[in-house]
């Protein structure tokens, strides 16, 4: 492994049995019958000869045991099976601020953690409390940013960002305010700017959103880009990428 061709994992810690009607916007629109999903839930390894790099962490079991969601593993769990210590951890990247992908931050005691200004800016303001948003939030995480903040331990951007070790980052929006997509050791880790395959070849929009014109706008980037694309949510990640229990290999 090196800077150039990073090793780059998704890691499945949850996953539960939905509807179409539940997950895309307005599903109704499209004519078509309703029918049951699966949703898997992923965290994301990038790990280099210089060190690794987190993105997203999971729930954390309470919060998502208040929801219906059961958490197989927590990123301190999984890890050292990888032979990762989490306490070593260099960085960690958030996609977004939802609840399922920014539980078990404490996990990480040394790592930076780097991720939009529009995200950022969103959750701590005024908008985030309201009630269609906080459904998908939990304050105490929310706080725990600002603490990071208040420690020097978050790194904030606009736009664009390389991290090095050949990870890019780009903010995109739509599904949250400053969502944003991560492109490392040849694939694109799309996390929630493209929870199913569905939304990009179906063009269904998933059913929580910020701002539909900026995702529509984000399908149509992620259409674009000739790397392979990784769903945040979707279980054929793991039939179009290498796979052994939890594990996906995604770039090796």
């Amino acid at each position: 492994m090196n800077s150039a061709n990073p090793e780059v994992l998704a890691i499945r810690y949850a996953s539960r049995v939905s509807t179409k009607g539940e997950n895309f916007l307005n599903f109704h629109l499209y004519g078509e019958p309703d029918a049951v999903i699966a949703v898997d839930y992923f965290y994301w390894v990038i790990r280099d000869g210089s060190g690794v790099t987190v993105v997203d962490t999971g729930f954390e079991p309470e919060a998502g045991r208040r929801r219906g969601r059961t958490a197989e593993s927590t990123p301190a769990r999984s890890l050292p099976a990888l032979g990762i210590d989490p306490a070593t951890v260099r960085r960690v990247v958030i996609t977004h601020a939802h609840y399922d992908h920014i539980g078990n931050l404490g996990e990480f005691p040394a790592a930076e953690v780097v991720m939009t200004r529009a995200e950022y800016e969103f959750w701590t303001g005024p908008y985030a409390a309201r009630a269609q948003f906080a459904a998908v939030s939990e304050p105490a995480e929310i706080d725990r940013l600002t603490g990071l903040r208040a420690a020097g331990r978050l790194t904030l951007f606009d736009g664009e960002h390389d991290v090095g070790g050949g990870i890019r980052l780009t903010e995109v929006g739509g599904h949250t305010p400053g969502q944003l997509v991560v492109m490392a050791g040849g694939v694109v880790l799309a996390s929630d700017a493209l929870h199913f395959y569905a939304e990009l070849e179906r063009d269904w929009p998933f059913h929580i959103v910020s701002d539909l014109a900026a995702m529509y706008r984000a399908y149509d980037l992620l259409g674009s880009l000739e790397a392979p694309l990784v769903a945040g949510h979707d279980p054929l990640v793991r039939t179009r990428f290498a796979t052994e229990g939890d594990v996906t290999w995604l770039s090796r």
